[in-house]
């Protein structure tokens, strides 16, 4: 069969939307700390959470490290010398001693010596120090008794005298000895002492994110991320997110189960994302949050220095208001799995509200409200429409595809890949239902935020890592055709997620790699504009195979595409899903070529990863081009641009 891709350039579907090519950037597994954007090398530098308790130990086993706060672990730790506790009387908030109770991340960590010797003892961790060579700063909190604390970073040593009040002390950090693997320790010889707000951090950071990381996105720039949620979002709350870090309660994320420090709040992410170039999305909680304080939280952001929140802003550093347009109210709302789900009336009800109390603040806003795929979930979609349709602007659409994540056995990657490049097919459908959902119960121009899409094969609890390959680019490049393609009606994507956690970038330590799918998207991101152009194609059909979740698909298309034109000057990708196989297509005429980019690498199964950060690349013009047709490569991902 002939394969053919007719362009109709008088037959414009649309503008294509500035949103298209966004993502997300949730707390959850690595992404924010450890080994995340942050940049942060001590781990719960806040002390934070539970000792080493250990109910088998037996009578003549107590584990030595009982009462130190997890990840630290005891230097020198005697039951006979040396005394650890997590104490909930002694922490530091604003500079004042509180009374706490357990559980809430208002807490410190003892040390108390039961008998006095020559010996130091006290806590510490291995640190990877990311760039050795660059200077740091260190900071800690101590209360003690006018004795002598010894800190140790690797080769570093040096002491400092505690005070019987809380007292923040600094140093900066030359390391002469340029290996990564340190150990931070902190120890007395007598008496004891509280400590609190441990940090070492290069000082050459971006608003306090890795620097390396923050240029490697930039070559994205995706056109929106949206922040701090995700499932995360529903029991966050803003206010513990500003002012000074070391007075930032953390407290325990019961969305992903770990503590969250709050030392990345809204400040920070907000600056952040100018720097990238990307635009702040913000998405308020609608779990165990109010209307009040989510348009506090939008005062904050937006509003001007005569406001109450906008004056706090200033006091924080920041005088100008953010630039925000768009916020999301809420975050999957009809999940069981959400902090404060609920039944669509409900939701309804509280999406009025909020949006009133908010508008009160900043009436300039696109609200985007929670929806559904499809009709599913109780018809949530038809019930929100009906009650609300008036003060919606987008709806949103989340999707995951395969959904073999919960399995005891995940698929063999070589197995996946008919499967993945078939998952667009069902993407395709769903979308037309929520189109066709959305145009019955409403003549407003209610278009679809597709904020969470991606594959989900393998990631599960806590880090959330999936090993995304050439399939998982193409499916994302046929995802976003279907959107492109349907952008009257779709006017936001936003790919899960951004780092790590089901991540475009991967961290591990100094070592940083894209995903297949993350060259695809910097591709398009950076090519596709202007107006979208009705786009037929004719070509082979292909069978795909059951998997997960996903049935099989008998009528595939093997390839697809998407044309946009902005000032006379075309852009076509393409993407050929053939896994072994070049394809040739005519095409409707065209006169020059400008340029060519492909996406595929050697295999169909190829990816990139800490063993090999750059198997797969973007290959400039290796597009076998002739008069009025092109030979594509297998298993690729291909763009080309061209003038009329």
């Amino acid at each position: 069969m002939t394969n053919k891709i007719l362009i109709k350039k008088n037959e414009v579907i649309g503008k294509l939307t500035k949103h298209m090519f966004g993502s997300n950037l949730e707390h959850i597994g690595d992404a924010i700390y450890r080994n995340g954007i942050w940049a942060e090398l001590v781990d719960n530098r806040k002390f934070c959470g539970p000792d080493k308790l250990m109910w088998n130990n037996a009578l003549e086993h107590d584990h030595l490290d009982f009462g130190i706060i997890q990840p630290w672990k005891g230097l020198n730790a005697s039951a006979q010398h040396v005394m650890y506790g997590h104490s909930n009387s002694e922490y530091i908030v604003e500079g004042k001693e509180q009374i706490s109770r357990y559980g809430s991340g208002k807490q410190s960590q003892q040390i108390t010596i039961r008998k006095k010797s020559l010996t130091k003892r006290g806590i510490k961790q291995n640190i990877k120090v990311i760039f050795p060579q660059e200077e740091h700063k260190f900071s800690i909190f101590i209360k003690g008794n006018n004795q002598y604390v010894y800190i140790s970073i690797g080769e570093i040593s040096f002491k400092i005298k505690a005070t019987k009040n809380w007292t923040e002390y600094k140093k900066k950090i030359i390391f002469k000895n340029f290996k990564s693997s340190k150990t931070l320790s902190i120890s007395i010889k007598d008496n004891e002492i509280f400590i609190a707000n441990c940090s070492l951090m290069p000082v050459n950071t971006i608003f306090g994110f890795r620097k390396d990381i923050s240029k490697i996105i930039k070559e994205w720039k995706p056109s929106y991320i949206r922040w701090p949620g995700g499932n995360f979002l529903s029991g966050y709350d803003w206010i513990n997110g500003i002012g000074d870090k070391n007075y930032r309660l953390p407290y325990y994320d019961y969305a992903w189960y770990q503590w969250e420090y709050n030392d990345v709040g809204t400040d920070e992410f907000m600056k952040w994302c100018n720097y990238i170039g990307s635009e702040p999305m913000i998405t308020v909680n609608t779990g165990n949050g109010t209307p009040e304080e989510a348009a506090n939280w939008i005062e904050y952001i937006t509003g001007s220095l005569k406001s109450k929140y906008g004056k706090l802003r200033a006091k924080n550093g920041r005088k100008k208001p953010y630039n925000l347009k768009t916020i999301f109210i809420g975050n999957e709302m009809f999940g069981g799995w959400q902090i404060g789900h609920t039944d669509p009336i409900t939701y309804a009800k509280k999406y009025d509200k909020f949006v009133k109390e908010i508008k009160k603040v900043n009436k300039n806003l696109r609200f985007i409200a929670v929806g559904a795929c499809s009709d599913h979930f109780g018809h949530w979609n038809e019930i929100i429409l009906k009650k609300i349709k008036e003060k919606i602007d987008e709806l949103s659409v989340h999707y995951y595809s395969i959904r073999t994540e919960k399995d005891k056995i995940h698929p063999h990657y070589k197995s996946r890949y008919l499967p993945t490049v078939a998952a667009s097919t069902e993407v395709e459908i769903m979308l037309d239902r929520t189109i066709k959902e959305i145009k019955k119960y409403t003549k407003k121009n209610i278009t679809i935020a597709f904020d969470e899409w991606n594959t989900y094969v393998e990631a599960h609890p806590s880090k959330f890592l999936e090993n995304y390959n050439i399939a998982d680019a193409l499916y994302a490049a046929s995802l976003l055709h279907a959107c492109i393609n349907r952008g009257n009606m779709i006017t936001n994507t936003g790919i899960y997620h951004l780092i790590n956690a089901m991540g475009n970038y991967r961290i591990d330590g100094k070592k940083i790699w894209k995903t297949p799918t993350t060259l695809v998207l910097e591709l398009m991101n950076k090519f596709h504009k202007g107006d979208i152009l009705y786009t037929k194609i004719k070509c082979e059909k292909f069978k795909s195979t059951k998997l997960g979740k996903q049935p099989i698909y008998t009528k595939n298309k093997v390839i697809d595409a998407a044309v946009t034109v902005n000032n006379g000057k075309y852009c076509v990708s393409i993407v050929n899903k053939s896994a072994n196989k070049n394809i040739e297509i005519i095409f409707s005429k065209f006169k020059k070529i400008i340029e060519s980019y492909t996406v595929n690498g050697q295999s169909k199964t190829d990816l990139n990863d800490i063993n090999n950060l750059n198997q797969v690349t973007i290959k400039k013009n290796i597009i076998k081009i002739y008069k009025d047709k092109i030979i594509l490569p297998p298993h690729s991902f291909n763009l080309l641009r061209f003038t009329d």
